[in-house]
């Protein structure tokens, strides 16, 4: 770097610490300085927008060329706008006209609807013509006439009352204990029988001590079945098609379905019946002494066998059978139920109680009795 001169006499000194000295350039250099100095910063580049559509131009002195004039973009009328001249209007209102006078002359939803409801309409008659042709073929196939056994009825086909729905259903079946016997054990203490008051013709008060109703439920297993309408049958009897069950009840007697048989002698008309004979063991709670030191106890009578008879048409003969005649859900016939358990080795069975539970075997005066002797408990509403 060459060394600095003094500042000549008419400069300011102060200037000194501002200017840097005069400096000689070359011609090259000194033309690309005025060049800088008259054109001043390039023009920004013009880039596309989608406004206005202009692409990137450089400027005229870099590329020489004039670029094209600006312009805007109008965007043009939505589709579903339509010029509102009169010309369009009429011929748009023509188009109404024709497309409206083409919807009546079909008849548009209305002419559907109403077609819809004659196919409905003839769907339903078609439908219940057959089930009607059906059913009254079922009828005069029933009234041709019923077998049971050996023997056949014929049901007149107009005779309403004869269709009833008995013997089907849950009935309760109002009896009064009318027998108690105790001969199968030597110690009549371990045989009972619920409500423990039997029936005395001569005491009134009886009559309510001793009642007792089994919940039963009636089911058939086959479309065809005895009921109290069915015809007569040779002396055994024939099978109902029925079966007889108890209700969900702890704490009476507690039965899975068992079948029925239908007897109806054609000497008594009114002894038409169904009847019921199975093995149910009977448990029973001494309340007596049954052992030297009074210890709970309680016997199972292995051999029981608890039958019954139901009559169809024979009406009782007791209190307790008018009473409950015409009210819903009790059997208005006659009806015969009994406990019975036959003598022998192992009759009556009996234990200790220790709690809640089954203990030790008593023996001690329970010896067996003499064969064909029974316990019964007897019940019935006649």
């Amino acid at each position: 770097m060459p060394p600095l001169r003094p500042l000549s006499g008419s400069q300011d000194p102060s200037s000194a610490l501002r200017l840097p000295a005069n400096r000689r350039l070359s011609s090259p250099t000194s033309q690309r300085l005025n060049t800088i100095t008259e054109t001043g910063l390039p023009p920004p580049e013009e880039r596309w927008s989608r406004f206005t559509g202009l692409r990137t131009s450089l400027s005229t002195n870099a590329t020489g060329r004039t670029p094209p004039p600006a312009y805007d973009w109008v965007p043009g009328p939505n589709d579903e706008e339509f010029p509102k001249d009169p010309a369009t209007e009429e011929k748009l209102s023509r188009l109404r006209k024709t497309w409206s006078s083409r919807t009546e002359k079909r008849g548009g939803w209305r002419r559907v609807a109403i077609i819809f409801a004659i196919a409905l309409v003839v769907l339903g008659l078609v439908i219940g013509l057959g089930v009607g042709l059906t059913r009254k073929g079922q009828k005069g196939g029933d009234n041709e006439g019923a077998v049971v056994g050996n023997s056949t009825t014929t049901q007149p086909a107009d005779d309403t009352s004869l269709i009833q729905q008995l013997p089907l259903g849950q009935y309760s079946f109002v009896t009064n204990l009318r027998t108690q016997q105790t001969t199968c054990t030597p110690n009549a203490a371990t045989w009972r029988c619920y409500p423990y008051s039997v029936l005395n013709p001569s005491d009134p008060s009886t009559s309510a001590s001793s009642q007792t109703t089994f919940d039963w439920i009636i089911r058939n297993t086959s479309s065809s079945y005895a009921t109290n309408t069915t015809g007569t049958t040779a002396p055994e009897g024939v099978a109902a098609n029925l079966t007889i069950s108890s209700t969900n009840n702890p704490f009476a007697l507690s039965f899975e379905p068992h079948p029925l048989t239908y007897y109806s002698s054609a000497s008594n008309a009114s002894s038409a019946r169904l009847t019921f004979s199975f093995d149910l063991p009977k448990t029973v709670f001494p309340t007596s002494a049954i052992t030297p030191d009074n210890s709970a106890a309680q016997c199972f009578f292995n051999n029981t066998v608890l039958a019954g008879t139901i009559y169809l048409s024979a009406r009782g003969n007791d209190s307790t059978s008018t009473e409950n005649t015409d009210k819903d859900g009790f059997w208005p016939y006659a009806v015969e139920v009994a406990q019975t358990s036959s003598s022998g080795e192992g009759t009556p069975d009996c234990y200790e109680t220790v709690n809640g539970g089954v203990g030790d075997r008593i023996t001690e005066g329970l010896e067996p009795v003499g064969e064909g002797r029974e316990c019964v408990c007897g019940y019935g509403n006649f």
